[in-house]
């Protein structure tokens, strides 16, 4: 299932980050409103986007998975229309998750030929050790806008099955990518079969 990940995790010194870049064949005015136009958000965050204040220092108030208390609070960091939308992403504890604190979400929306691309970048603490899981959910979450903006508009939720392979198949490719990296680091030469 690796070969269908396409998402990407990234280790730094300050923080791990969760990227995806994806194509959409629609146009960029489109994919915009879906980023930034509370009512269009809902439809593929899972939940409703009560308040997106567009503008620095607006409020946020997201719940990306209402039936389990689940709710995103934030401030915008960056707002640049038809370009970027930057805000924090802090969600309190709920049912056996822990707190996400700390961390930050960016969409970046481009022309691309003829459509459109999106970049989404979730940016969270080292001591949050949840990238994996994060991966999962945007990779569901972005396939859910590319539903949209083809013009599927069916009610979307995550379902478990999916998200737990998905977990799974994040975590094989960053562990394929460190093991890559220490055996070029070490010059370990793979033993032919």
């Amino acid at each position: 299932m690796t070969d269908n990940v396409d998402g990407t995790i990234r280790h730094t010194l300050e923080a791990n980050e969760v990227e995806f870049q994806r194509h959409f064949d629609a146009p960029l005015e489109d994919l915009w409103r879906f980023v930034s136009e509370p009512e269009l958000l809902t439809k593929w965050m899972g939940g409703p986007v009560d308040k997106l204040e567009p503008q620095v220092g607006g409020d946020v108030l997201i719940q990306i998975a209402p039936k389990m208390g689940a709710t995103v609070f934030g401030k915008v960091l960056e707002y640049v229309p038809q370009q970027v939308l930057a805000l924090t992403w802090e969600v309190p504890a709920w049912g056996h998750t822990p707190d996400l604190m700390g961390t930050t979400m960016r969409w970046a929306v481009e022309a691309d030929g003829d459509g459109s691309k999106l970049t989404l970048t979730h940016t969270l603490p080292h001591d949050v050790f949840r990238e994996h899981l994060l991966a999962a959910a945007w990779h569901l979450h972005m396939g859910q806008l590319g539903q949209l903006l083809a013009g599927n508009d069916e009610h979307y939720t995550i379902q478990q099955p999916e998200i737990y392979a998905l977990v799974l198949a994040y975590l094989e490719k960053d562990q394929a990518e460190k093991r890559a990296y220490y055996e070029h680091l070490l010059g370990i030469q793979k033993a032919e079969a």
